[in-house]
């Protein structure tokens, strides 16, 4: 009776353990990819050929995102924003490559990353935003004296739509403030502050003449 007992008892916890193993690496999976969603924007400007890393099939970071989200933007690659460098990834990047000349090897090397930086410099004036990696409860809270990528991306996404005539610096300054209140005002129907908190947030997020407006 005792064994028997033993094993209704110890056949549960073997199968409760099991599923805690296996769960481990799904979860850290999941928190590296929100660590990747939370700090990539697309920008070139923080990559140098020399030092920038290779990126190949298999590769995951914040720099693959990066790369997706440029590609994106210039029509070069329509798969998920994941940071993961899979083979939709792989053959956008021959495609970029074809475009500049390059061998066709779908690995971003040195000479690789100095085209994409090229792409990104020609571009700048008219990059997107991509607001869609921001949630609303969790966003910071921007006004004036902030500083940072998520003022930078506010700027560019304002400028974009027309509101914003200054330079995309990350600074949160008199004129970005000034750009958000009429942004709150004519865009948003909010109160007008000229600071960036949840709803604010919200709305640009969900700004339905955005171009990575979430529906």
């Amino acid at each position: 009776m005792s064994n028997q007992f033993a094993k209704i008892v110890l056949l549960p916890l073997t199968i409760v353990s099991a599923l805690a193993v296996a769960t481990v690496p799904f979860s850290e999976h999941v928190a590296a990819q929100r660590r990747v969603a939370a700090i990539a924007d697309g920008n070139m400007t923080e990559y140098s050929p020399s030092s920038a890393p290779l990126l190949k099939r298999g590769s995951r970071s914040q720099a693959v995102r990066d790369v997706q989200l440029l590609l994106n933007q210039n029509k070069f690659y329509y798969g998920r924003i994941d940071g993961i460098y899979g083979p939709r990834m792989r053959s956008s990047v021959i495609s970029f490559q074809r475009s500049r000349n390059l061998p066709a090897t779908g690995v971003i090397n040195s000479k690789t990353w100095e085209a994409l930086i090229d792409l990104d410099k020609r571009n700048s004036p008219t990059r997107f935003a991509y607001l869609g990696k921001y949630s609303p409860s969790t966003a910071p809270m921007l006004r004036l004296g902030s500083r940072g990528r998520a003022v930078r991306d506010v700027q560019t996404y304002l400028k974009q739509q027309g509101f914003y005539v200054g330079q995309v610096d990350g600074i949160y300054g008199r004129a970005t403030a000034s750009a958000v209140k009429s942004f709150q005002q004519n865009r948003a129907k909010l109160r007008a502050d000229g600071i960036v908190g949840s709803t604010t947030w919200r709305a640009m997020i969900n700004d339905k003449k955005g171009p990575f407006a979430i529906r």
